[in-house]
């Protein structure tokens, strides 16, 4: 697993134990995106030359799901020679979570290393990996002028108003209004393309409001949307034991534990709650075992007194 990648999967894996006990999703994302500094996309502070001439783009730019509905000009974003033209501010934005790739899944991107890619003074090259991908692609922008915001490849981007509303959402769900917080989610649905960061707050707040049925469908869409991310799996599989499905429940288990390395940060949980399915069915020794190990591993739902 990449380094990129291991880092998302640690970042879910947050996300999961803030959700497990009882903490709103991706409260990050709202610390993120609420200044109107980081609202606007945060600025790399590097002493590189590529930025000592960046230009801030009008930070009222909005993309709307019609602003870049058309097909992107040949090459552009894929040559140094025709980098993406988001200067300082819009790379800021977009790259901060906002790139939505064609199944749904948020782009992980991470700064190129410079070794063997093409070169050109003042453009900078960018790692862009969606769900699947086995290679990341090679993109290149120019914090030096403002031009076309959108990105290339066929990746969506999620408006600001967009995000706005999942804020307003993870802050009525904080103060106990669920009906609002399900109202502003919906309106973010509409003004962005599908994909899985409302996706899953929507079935995160489904399930903590004793609604699971109605959870599984949306952890099952953010599963499609991601398939990479094993957290996913783990909500979808909890939001079915919840709705009385336990088969899918126990063969995701089975299924995550079998398939994660020993250190996963979802691990120690997982072992909790096979310890849990062995002690219903009365294979004690096994669950006692299981359960201390989770213990050990920093599970404290597992451990003694619990």
């Amino acid at each position: 697993m990449s380094d990129t990648a291991e880092k998302g999967s640690a970042g879910m894996a947050m996300a999961a134990d803030r959700r497990r006990r009882g903490l709103p999703l991706r409260v990050w994302w709202a610390a993120l995106l609420a200044t109107p500094l980081l609202a606007c996309g945060g600025v790399e502070t590097r002493a590189e030359p590529a930025l000592e001439s960046a230009v801030d783009c009008p930070a009222t730019h909005e993309l709307t799901l019609q602003s870049c509905a058309g097909p992107a000009s040949v090459g552009y974003g894929s040559l140094p020679s025709k980098p993406l033209e988001w200067g300082a501010t819009r790379a800021g934005a977009l790259y901060f979570g906002r790139l939505v790739c064609p199944g749904g899944g948020l782009a992980m991107t991470e700064r190129a290393q410079s070794g063997t890619l093409p070169s050109l003074e003042g453009v900078e090259a960018w790692e862009v990996r969606c769900p699947g991908d086995q290679t990341p692609r090679i993109w290149y922008a120019t914090p030096r002028k403002c031009g076309n915001p959108c990105p290339p490849d066929g990746l969506r981007v999620i408006p600001q108003s967009a995000l706005q509303r999942y804020i307003a959402s993870v802050e009525a769900f904080d103060a106990g209004n669920t009906k609002l917080a399900l109202q502003r989610i919906d309106e973010a649905v509409v003004l962005a393309p599908p994909n899985e960061l409302l996706t899953l707050w929507k079935g995160t707040m489904l399930e903590q409001s004793g609604r699971p049925l109605e959870a599984v469908a949306y952890y099952e869409a953010a599963v499609r949307m991601n398939p990479d991310e094993p957290s996913h799996k783990l909500f979808l599989a909890r939001a079915q034991r919840a709705a009385g499905h336990e088969a899918p429940y126990r063969s995701a288990v089975d299924d995550l534990l079998a398939k994660l390395p020993s250190g996963h940060p979802l691990v120690p949980e997982l072992q909790c709650l096979k310890a849990e399915l062995l002690a219903k069915d009365g294979k004690s020794a096994e669950a006692q075992a299981l359960a201390t190990q989770a213990c050990q591993n920093s599970h404290a739902d597992c451990c003694p007194g619990k």
